[in-house]
């Protein structure tokens, strides 16, 4: 999809244990969500990002889509906290655990815990609403072991498929995972790329859930590519699922900015880049639009159109 050109794409391409079913989204002027990812302890780009956003116009939700702070102590929320709550924010924020939550060598009940308490979240994982539009937040359930960076587990799996079954099929879906899943958005697509980012068969599991579903928008941190690159947003069809697949999109990051050469190398683009994402979610559609915020410059701006049934 080229930069900086509005293009429609059609898709031919809760907390757990609560009803997902909402009241149908109001009609009129669509929700705005921002999403930003993979802070990282970088707190100066966050302080711009958040003065950026706002002066965008404040969005209605803010999602941290993941990797918040360094390793996951203590002192590194409080810093992090202490810039998020000073900053220009709307009226919600939410936020997903991402692999750099887990990294201090405690226990995954300790750094979970860590992470509920400071971010105010229900679970690592649950169905969030604004304004009845609804955002599905998934989240590791473990520290990362063997070269696996999140494992969510049969329970939230068997919970996400009962979700997004129970959701109106004619209304977007927004789903947020810090982590990709392969072959989908930019990175993802080199062999044995992110091949291991869930625990065995639950990349699979999400691909074939999230396959029978061509209203779900999945979006992604980890990675830190470029959000001017063509495949930073892409349909994936999945083998048995509905043949108008579903969209996943790459959110960008605050801290750093990488990319992969034509050889399969990954390099910075630039360890000064911060970038990120504002949703426009309306009844039938969700407009995407990519910001560089180090040149404030606009440069994706898709819009996703929900398939009639």
């Amino acid at each position: 999809m080229a930069a900086g050109a509005l293009a429609v794409v059609a898709l031919l391409a809760s907390a757990p244990g609560g009803s997902a079913a909402p009241a149908a989204p109001p009609r009129g002027e669509p929700v705005v969500v921002d999403v930003i990812s993979d802070v990282q302890g970088d707190l100066a780009d966050l302080e711009r990002v958040l003065d950026d956003q706002a002066a965008l116009g404040l969005a209605d939700h803010l999602v941290v889509n993941g990797d918040l702070v360094p390793t996951g102590t203590q002192a590194e929320y409080d810093a992090y906290t202490g810039v998020l709550d000073a900053g220009p924010l709307p009226r919600r924020v939410t936020q997903t655990i991402g692999n750099h939550e887990t990294y201090t060598g405690e226990s995954s009940e300790v750094l979970t815990d860590r992470f509920l308490a400071e971010t105010g979240m229900p679970a690592v994982y649950s169905v969030q609403r604004v304004k009845g539009h609804p955002l599905v937040h998934l989240g590791t359930t473990s520290t990362p072991a063997g070269g696996v960076s999140a494992t969510l587990g049969q329970e939230q799996l068997d919970w996400f498929d009962g979700v997004l079954d129970r959701l109106p099929a004619n209304r977007p879906v927004v789903v947020l995972s810090h982590h990709p899943l392969p072959r989908t958005v930019s990175g993802t697509d080199w062999p044995g790329s992110y091949e291991q980012e869930y625990a065995a068969g639950e990349a699979d599991r999400l691909l074939e859930i999230m396959g029978d579903h061509p209203n779900v928008l999945f979006v992604t941190g980890h990675t830190h590519y470029d959000l001017r690159r063509d495949d930073w947003m892409v349909r994936k069809v999945v083998e048995g699922g509905d043949p108008r697949g579903f969209t996943a999109v790459n959110g960008g990051s605050v801290q750093t900015t990488w990319t992969r050469t034509p050889d399969g190398r990954e390099v910075t683009v630039d360890r000064a880049d911060h970038s990120g994402i504002r949703l426009e979610i309306s009844r039938d559609r969700v407009r995407v639009v990519a910001h560089d915020f180090r040149t404030d410059e606009v440069v994706q701006d898709e819009t996703v159109l929900v398939p009639r049934r």
